[in-house]
């Protein structure tokens, strides 16, 4: 497991494709960061739900990387915990 403070320089609700039609933004269930953090620019697209919809451009936030049974996971939360990018 692999966690990296960021701060977040951009938010915004990716194109998203159903049946090989693009859903209309009403419709879209993900949302999209992109990160700023010491080991560089990440961009993290995830699922709405009621935290990941709270985090807003200029929020510092913690990604949680690991791969559990094969399967590669990213997370993105808000990071309570005082932080200063120097």
């Amino acid at each position: 497991m692999k966690k990296t403070i960021g701060k977040v320089v951009e938010v915004w609700i990716p194109e998203q494709y159903q049946d090989g039609k693009l859903l209309d933004v009403m419709d879209r269930n993900q949302i999209a960061f992109r990160v700023i953090t010491d080991q560089g620019e990440k961009e993290i697209v995830t699922d709405q739900n009621e935290w990941t919809s709270n985090i807003m451009k200029e929020d510092t936030v913690m990604i949680t990387e690991q791969v559990i049974s094969g399967q590669y996971y990213i997370d993105i939360e808000l990071y309570e915990d005082d932080y200063d990018e120097e």
